[in-house]
């Protein structure tokens, strides 16, 4: 004798079907979970000299912007770690450089910060107004960048594209090719 599947128990076993072939297609995926704090950029991949020249242009364009002399502190070759858009691990390029300028610090942080906004930069202001720290970040050339325009003590920062890379391996390479006193 042949008895006829309840309607709702074909559903259920049909439910069952699509809910196990979802399984295994996701069960082929690779889900990375990343760290948002370490997630530097979403921008396309660029190569290391590229990164690192984008970087140096950045500083120099806004030191030029705020006159004076300026001293390297750290950089333009100090390689860290950083995430790909995709989750790999990538190196990045920092470099901070300062300077002595008296300046007008409130007048400077403003014209920094308008000037990066004209670029397409998000724009943020910290600290006070004689005082002002002002960082910026997107615009496609540079992860971020930073303007402390503290009297007597300006620095500007810049952090590169995450690009791939191994940023010890970098390091590494950096000490190695650096001139023996």
């Amino acid at each position: 004798m042949i008895t006829s599947t309840p309607r709702s128990m074909r559903r259920g076993a049909a439910g069952l079907l699509v809910a196990a072939a979802l399984a295994g297609l996701l069960s082929s995926c690779v889900f990375r979970a990343t760290d948002p704090s370490t997630t530097r950029r979403t921008e396309p991949t660029v190569d290391a000299d590229t990164a690192k020249q984008q970087m140096i242009d950045a500083v120099d364009d806004a030191t030029g912007r705020l006159g004076g002399d300026w001293q390297p502190r750290t950089g333009p070759d100090y390689a860290e770690d950083c995430v790909l858009g995709d989750g790999e691990k990538g190196a990045q390029w920092r470099y901070l450089t300062g300077s002595t300028l008296a300046g007008n610090p409130a007048d400077d942080g403003a014209r920094m910060a308008e000037y990066w906004r004209g670029l397409g930069m998000d724009v943020v202001v910290r600290g006070t107004a004689d005082e002002p720290a002002v960082f910026a970040s997107g615009g496609g050339k540079i992860a971020s960048m930073s303007v402390y325009a503290y009297s007597g003590n300006y620095t500007v920062q810049a952090v590169s594209l995450c690009f791939p890379g191994d940023a010890d391996r970098i390091a590494e390479r950096n000490a190695d090719e650096a001139p023996q006193p």
